[in-house]
Formats: structure tokens, C-alpha cells, sequence
């Protein structure tokens, strides 16, 4: 079980015992319900889940950070808290080493930020349909454990939010200070569904 107060939060056991664990962060303007039977969708038993709504009421949900000019002010907000959550797991026994971190577009901003500024090797970080935050000198700013942590991202050739030439543009940055990730297109649009399944179930097998 696990014991949370910096976000609002559902934990799902896994249905067999497992010392792994997947933090799924939603999308701007959704919330953690959606996910409630994601265990299922993903049909993986063999791991934890917990799911957490943004803190930033969003329309019927709820969004991490804010629209610019005050999107920076709110990633490193949400990036502090997420750094606590990951301190806090890893006091209540978690191997952070066993912690996978998943996020649809803004979430997945969300986590792999956290990824690349957190000071000690995740499981894994998985971005579906996202976009990156590159700050002035972000290069400087990565923490050289990060580069240890493996990656996987999704994305839509048909994605009409957040083009794909945007994402592969970041996609190339982060490459280029030597992150490992594995980049899967498909014809999809702006949504998180079956098309995904199958490639984050294998790429997560093949780490638990």
C-alpha cells in the first residue's frame, strides 16, 4: 500500500505480489478516474499502479502546470513534488530502480522532466503522445544519472494537438546527450489507447 498526501491518488495492487511500481500521470484537463481499471487495460498483474490527479483544477479535471508565461513557474513546482512523492516511496520501502513513471501529454511532460532532473535511476519513464520542457541551458541542468534510466515514447502521425514534428524535434535533443529511447509511431491521433498497449506491455516485460 501506499500512503500519499502531495497528490489526490488511487493505488492499485498488483494482483500478483510484485516489488514494482507505475505512477500514471493523466493529460491536461483529466484526472486519475479514467485509469481506474488500467491494470486491466494494459493486462499486466505483475506490477503496482498508482495513479495521480494534477493539483491545478482544469475545466471538469485537472492540469500540472499552467499556460505560458506561467508554464515554467509550474514545472518546477510539479517537478519538486513529484521529487518528494519519489522520496517519500522510497522511505516507505519502494526500490525507486523498480518505479516506472507514465504520462499522456502534459503528464508526459510531467515525467519525463522528472526523469531527466532526478538524481537517482528510475525503472523506466514512458511518454505517450508528449512534449519535452527544455529550459535555457537544460542541457547543464540534466542530472548524469538520468542518462540511465531507459525511455519509451509514443506517438501519432495523424496528432493534430501536438504535431509529431514537434516531438521528434525534442525527441533528437534528448538523443543527443545520450538517453536511451525507443520510439514507436503509429497512425493514431491524439489519444491513448489500444495502438499503445501492446508496445508499452512488451517494452515493461522486458524490464520486470
Amino acid at each position: 500500500m501506499i500512503t500519499t498526501d502531495l497528490f489526490e491518488s488511487h493505488f492499485i495492487p498488483a494482483k500478483k505480489k510484485s516489488k514494482f511500481l507505475m505512477i500514471v500521470l493523466h493529460g491536461k484537463g483529466d484526472s486519475l478516474k479514467p485509469f481506474k481499471y488500467f491494470n486491466e487495460e494494459l493486462k499486466m498483474s505483475d506490477i503496482n499502479y498508482l495513479l495521480l490527479n494534477a493539483d491545478k483544477k482544469y475545466l471538469n479535471g485537472y492540469s500540472w502546470y499552467g499556460e505560458p508565461p506561467y508554464q515554467r513557474t509550474g514545472v518546477l513546482r510539479i517537478r519538486k513534488k513529484m521529487f518528494r512523492l519519489l522520496n517519500d516511496l522510497e522511505n516507505q520501502g519502494w526500490d525507486l530502480k523498480k518505479i516506472f513513471l507514465l504520462g499522456f501529454s502534459q503528464g508526459c511532460l510531467v515525467g519525463t522532466d522528472t526523469a531527466l532532473h532526478f538524481p537517482k535511476k528510475l525503472a523506466g519513464v514512458i511518454g505517450v503522445s508528449g512534449y519535452f520542457n527544455f529550459e535555457p541551458r537544460w542541457r547543464k541542468q540534466v542530472d548524469t544519472i538520468a542518462t540511465q534510466t531507459p525511455w519509451l515514447l509514443t506517438h501519432g502521425t495523424k496528432d493534430d494537438i501536438i504535431p509529431i514534428e514537434e516531438t521528434r524535434f525534442g525527441l533528437n535533443k534528448l538523443k543527443g546527450i545520450g538517453l536511451k529511447i525507443d520510439w514507436v509511431e503509429s497512425d493514431k491521433k491524439h489519444v491513448f489507447g489500444e495502438q499503445d498497449y501492446p508496445e508499452i506491455q512488451r517494452w515493461v516485460q522486458q524490464r520486470i
